[in-house]
């Protein structure tokens, strides 16, 4: 209903014999109904599925192999590797107690050597419609906060090469080798 200016589902009917031309809107909604190209597009894609989730399944070994012996970092909960996670994300957390640089900043270096980087997710409360309509205020969710301060979201897509995984595996760790507070490192190898 949404997706369709916010039309009663049964609004369709209208152009069956069934139906009547009348209609009504219930809610405020958007026009957001797929066109058929998109449809074909995406039952294309549909065929791929499986591939492309094994891809990240690889993707995301690899990623644990090499990064999940950083004591500076908490790896992902994984569940069954091969199965039951998506690996649409890989998220880490940084334990910035243990290190002298800080999430923004390894963004920052890691945008720097070309690799990409994102965020996911920026806790509800601290955008702007939240804040303003509801009133929420920084602090009123600490547990979604710390876990928002301390996240980083590897690129992890099922076009990577062996040689781009390796890569922004190394550069994590270069990185929070030089970056971290105990002398000698815990995180170098």
């Amino acid at each position: 209903m949404m997706r369709l200016h916010g039309i009663r589902g049964d609004a369709w009917k209208r152009y069956s014999n069934q139906g009547s031309w009348y209609y009504e809107i219930i809610e405020a909604g958007l026009k957001a109904n797929m066109p058929d190209v998109l449809a074909a597009l995406g039952l294309a894609q549909l065929k791929k599925a499986e591939a492309f989730h094994l891809r990240r399944c690889e993707i995301a070994t690899h990623y644990l192999q090499r990064l999940s012996s950083i004591e500076e970092l908490e790896m992902p909960p994984t569940g069954d590797v091969n199965g039951i996670h998506s690996w649409h994300l890989f998220i880490l957390r940084l334990r910035p107690e243990m290190l002298t640089i800080g999430r923004n900043d390894l963004i920052h270096h890691l945008k720097q050597a070309g690799i990409g980087t994102s965020v996911h997710f920026i806790p509800l409360h601290l955008h702007p419609y939240y804040r303003d309509r509801y009133g929420y205020r920084s602090g009123d969710f600490p547990y979604s906060e710390d876990a928002y301060t301390r996240c980083i979201s590897l690129p992890i897509y099922p076009d990577m090469s062996e040689a781009d995984v390796e890569r922004v595996a190394t550069s994590v760790k270069q990185l929070l080798q030089r970056n971290c507070r105990s002398t000698p490192p815990i995180c170098a190898d």
